[in-house]
Order: structure tokens, then C-alpha cells, then sequence
């Protein structure tokens, strides 16, 4: 009998340590978990970063585009201009060199027409016909009045050629300025998004290595679980199919969920179910709270022991209207939905775990 007694008491023993060893390796799976969550927004804040950068990489290249392309037209109208100038200092030239030459020519005819006079006085007989010197020293006065005007003409239109001309060179400097400041900033840029992604492929690894020690530790979790009572559990509900726990839409499926872009995913346990705040959550199926309080990125949790091997949790909630050890039955209200913990939209989270594994609940569901 006291053999009997002895092993019985082992038995007991091995079945506690069991257990500690159970709760103290799901706080060691708790905290991995919430290593991942962390490292997971980490992961999507680098994606919003790389997403602005390379915004800013093409609104940068589009200005430096610009900028080329306004030098290339600056260049031309520069060469344009100074064609134009080229031109009127030709004209200017000419129209001086002109206008010396008229002056010259007056200067002539009028020291003709002096000499004419004084021989008329001094020889009468020999007098000389002036009239046709004064028409020719006439006309010459008035061409020259002509290319003066042509003259101020030109050397207005110099000064607009060259005003023009010594603007579009300015112009063409500054924007040359701005193409090797966007050039350097689109360097910059590259570099910073260099940078972004080897920190999210460093950020991805972490997270890789930490689902790898999860899955790890859910594993022995389960092996724990298989350890204790491993023949006292039914597995069966009081009704073939569960009632749904909140009345919404599926807004996150179970199993694996996907970033198309950069090719990283993280498990789902169970499905979260979008719903205004303060809607009723129903206990699925009759049991007992093993756990009614806040618990890190799940909120408000509530967790329920169907006592047949089966585990429900309901997360995200905003009131918690049971406690634990409370009895319930199946369709009783026991929280009010809400968006506490890590939910960014009002859901509640809804898991079923077999032996402490996750399944899929969709599968149980009405």
C-alpha cells in the first residue's frame, strides 16, 4: 500500500512539475511573440520610410529632369541671343564706321565750298558757282542725320540684346545650380534608401529567427500539454457547431498573412472579426474563465476553459464583464468589443486552441 501511495504521490509530482514547467515556457512563448509584434512594426515603419524615400527620389529626379531639360533650352536661346547681338554690333559698327566717313566727306565739301568763296572775292573773274557745293553739303548733313537716328536705334537695340543675352547666361548658371543640387540630393536619397533596406532585411532575419525559436517552444508547449491528463479530455462541445463570438466581418483570416511588397509574413492564430465598439462578445460554448484581465498586445483578453481540451480567447475587448473562475454558459455576453492593445481598427481577436494549439476556428463555427 505504501508502495502504491509512493508512486501515486510521483505521479502528482511530475504532473505539477510539468505544469510549471509549462506556464514558465508559454511566458517564454508570450514574450517571443511579443518580440515579433515589435520587430513587425519595426518592419512596416522601414516600409513607409523606403515607400517616402523613393517618392522623394522621383520628385527629385523629375526636378533635376526639368532642369536639364531647361538648361538644354537656355543653351540654345543663349546661342540664339548672341547671334542676335553679333549682328547689331556688326550693324553698329558699320553705321559708325558710316557716319565717320559722311563726316569726313562734309568736313571736304565744306572746306570746297569756303575756298570757292574766298577766290570769288579775291578773283571775281574766276567766280565759282557755290550753290552746287551747298546742295551737296545739304544732303550729306542729311544722311548723316539719317544714320544718327539708325545709330541711336542700334545701340538701344545692343543694349536689350545684351540685357538679354547676360540674363539667359544667369539664368542657365542658376538652374545648373539647382540640377547638381537635386543631383546630390537623389545621391543622398539612394543611399538613405540603401540603408533602409539592409535595415529591413536585418529586421527580417530577427523576425525569422524569432518565429524559428517560437515555433521551437510552441512545439515543446504542445509536448508539455500531451504530458498532463493526456486521457481526461473529450474534445467534444456540448453542440456539434460553435455559435459565432461577435456579430461583424472577417477583416483577418487564420494562418499565414503576406506582405506582397517585401515578401514577409506572420502567423495569424485565429481570426479577428471587425465590429463597432461596444458590441456584445459571446462566449462560444459553456466553460469556465481561466483568464480575464490585460495582457500586452492582446488588450483586455478573456480566456476560456471548455474543460474537453479545448481553449477560446477573445481579445481586443474594451470591458471585461466576467472574472476568472467564473462559470459560463454558452451565448452569455462576457465582454463588450473594443480596439485596446495592438488592434489598429475595433475587432475582437478569436482563437480556438486545441491542447494549447492553435486550429482554425472557422472550421467549428456555425
Amino acid at each position: 500500500m505504501l508502495k502504491i501511495k509512493l508512486i501515486g504521490l510521483c505521479l502528482l509530482l511530475s504532473a505539477f512539475a510539468f505544469a510549471q514547467n509549462l506556464d514558465e515556457k508559454k511566458q517564454q512563448l508570450d514574450e517571443l511573440n511579443k518580440q515579433i509584434d515589435e520587430e513587425s512594426k519595426l518592419i512596416k515603419e522601414v516600409e513607409q520610410k523606403t515607400q517616402n524615400t523613393q517618392k522623394d527620389i522621383s520628385s527629385t529626379k523629375s526636378k533635376k529632369s526639368k532642369a536639364e531639360k531647361k538648361i538644354k533650352q537656355l543653351k540654345k536661346s543663349e546661342s540664339t541671343a548672341k547671334g542676335e547681338l553679333d549682328i547689331t554690333m556688326n550693324e553698329l559698327d558699320l553705321a559708325n564706321q558710316e557716319l565717320s566717313d559722311l563726316h569726313n566727306l562734309c568736313e571736304l565739301e565744306f572746306n570746297k565750298l569756303c575756298l570757292a568763296h574766298y577766290l570769288s572775292i579775291i578773283y571775281p573773274p574766276k567766280k565759282m558757282d557755290t550753290k552746287l557745293l551747298s546742295s551737296i553739303i545739304q544732303q550729306t548733313t542729311a544722311e548723316i542725320n539719317t544714320r544718327d537716328d539708325d545709330k541711336t536705334g542700334l545701340e538701344k537695340k545692343k543694349t536689350k540684346n545684351t540685357k538679354k543675352y547676360e540674363d539667359l547666361i544667369w539664368t542657365r548658371i542658376v538652374t545648373n545650380k539647382k540640377r547638381k543640387k537635386y543631383s546630390s540630393q537623389v545621391a543622398s536619397l539612394n543611399k538613405k534608401l540603401s540603408n533602409y533596406e539592409q535595415e529591413k532585411e536585418a529586421v527580417k532575419k530577427r523576425v525569422d529567427e524569432l518565429k524559428s525559436q517560437a515555433d521551437a517552444l510552441d512545439e515543446l508547449i504542445t509536448k508539455l500539454q500531451t504530458n498532463i491528463l493526456s486521457d481526461h479530455y473529450t474534445y467534444k462541445f456540448s453542440t456539434p457547431k460553435l455559435i459565432w463570438p461577435a456579430r461583424g466581418t472577417i477583416i483577418k483570416q487564420y494562418g499565414e498573412q503576406k506582405s506582397d511588397q517585401y515578401k514577409v509574413s506572420l502567423i495569424n492564430n485565429g481570426i479577428d472579426i471587425g465590429l463597432e465598439i461596444g458590441s456584445d462578445i459571446m462566449a462560444v460554448d459553456e466553460g469556465v474563465i481561466a483568464f480575464a484581465e490585460w495582457y500586452n498586445g492582446a488588450g483586455k483578453l478573456i480566456v476560456i476553459d471548455h474543460q474537453n481540451g479545448f481553449h477560446t480567447l477573445y481579445s481586443h475587448n474594451s470591458k471585461l464583464l466576467v472574472s476568472k473562475g467564473d462559470k459560463i454558459s454558452r451565448n452569455q455576453v462576457i465582454a463588450l468589443s473594443g480596439m485596446t492593445g495592438s488592434a489598429k481598427v475595433p475587432s475582437v481577436h478569436f482563437e480556438l486552441r486545441k491542447r494549447g494549439t492553435p486550429i482554425n476556428p472557422l472550421e467549428y463555427l456555425e
